[in-house]
């Protein structure tokens, strides 16, 4: 149902907009799993499809080149709508696409993993990876629809995907809801993601955003976890070992609240029962000032730092974040355990 929905949604859409052209962005792994998931709208649009190798390394400027190219030869103008169709790193890509080729063409995302659902197809965040920075160039661009998520996609995403949404959505409960981290935390193996875990995540980032859209303020709370967790990601893609989005987002969840304890303000037995929850799920590493050391020159390059000092949401509680927590590099080596 949740696919003829969509359809349905998106034809209307078309029909009211008068738009004719519709390219639709996805990688290799979406594309042969799902190689026929929009065909009913060829019936009322012109419909074209790009497929781009699946993985990070394509969120890159790289491959944007190739996909404008793509556009420009084809002779798209300004009215030609993009729906980007897989997991974060293409409606990322994608979105970046959208809001660059002849100064931003509309588009809309259809997520087909657990991170891309509850995070990054909403919000309006779209960007490439500069070298080895996440996300190290983008820009504020918005979906013209925001198409529901068909959560029977879940049922080929492979475990480790899976995992990777889950961290993104234990950040969603400790920032939102701490009767949905109590629940969560009450599986000892991976806990069934249902819908009303989408739909509150969806929820709680499109009020967030709404007030504060271009990530000035209150919006900073969303990226609970991701300052050390970036730099973790940014660090081992460097080395050769990658770690998925939503693995480091977990890693740092658990320090980035260690820290909220450290500095006085998440409680200890608060802290105890994220200390004891993540582990269950995500392998945490053991920092030491040497591991610190080298964390340290990706902390500096995170987007949110002000005047020297490194800027990161912090929680008081658990189901509540404060943005704009400001402190210095040494205090980074309090994480030490």
């Amino acid at each position: 149902m949740a696919r003829k929905d969509t359809i349905r949604q998106l034809s209307e859409h078309f029909r009211q907009h008068d738009i004719l052209n519709v390219v639709v962005l996805t990688d290799e792994n979406v594309e042969r799993l799902y190689p026929d998931y929009f065909t009913e709208l060829s019936e009322n649009v012109r419909m074209d499809k790009i497929t781009v190798p699946a993985g990070e390394d394509s969120k890159s400027i790289e491959t944007a080149v190739r996909i404008w190219d793509y556009l420009a030869d084809k002779q798209y103008d300004r009215s030609v709508f993009l729906l980007n169709f897989g997991g974060g790193m293409i409606t990322d890509l994608g979105g970046f696409v959208a809001a660059t080729y002849k100064r931003g063409i509309r588009f809309a995302n259809f997520p087909t993993t657990l991170l891309a659902m509850i995070d990054a197809s909403v919000g309006g965040k779209t960007g490439i990876n500069l070298h080895y920075l996440k996300n190290g160039v983008g820009a504020f661009y918005f979906p013209e629809i925001q198409l529901p998520a068909d959560v029977s996609l879940l049922d080929t995403l492979p475990e480790t995907e899976m995992l990777s949404g889950f961290g993104e959505l234990v950040k969603y409960a400790l920032i939102g809801s701490k009767e949905l981290f109590l629940s969560l935390s009450q599986f000892e193996t991976f806990p069934e993601i249902k819908q009303e875990h989408i739909d509150f995540c969806i929820d709680f980032k499109q009020n967030v955003v709404k007030t504060d859209p271009k990530d000035e303020n209150i919006r900073h709370i969303l990226n609970f976890g991701h300052t050390i967790g970036h730099a973790i990601e940014s660090r081992s893609a460097e080395t050769g070992s990658p770690v998925a989005h939503g693995v480091a987002v977990a890693q740092g969840l658990y320090y980035e609240s260690l820290l909220s304890t450290r500095v006085g303000l998440l409680p200890q037995e608060e802290w105890q029962q994220i200390a004891d929850f993540l582990p269950k799920h995500f392998q945490i590493p053991k920092f030491t000032p040497e591991i610190l050391e080298k964390l340290l020159p990706y902390l500096r390059n995170d987007k949110k730092n002000h005047n020297g000092t490194l800027n990161l949401a912090i929680l008081d509680h658990i189901g509540h974040a404060l943005p704009d927590f400001q402190i210095a590099e040494s205090d980074i080596f309090d994480l030490v355990l």
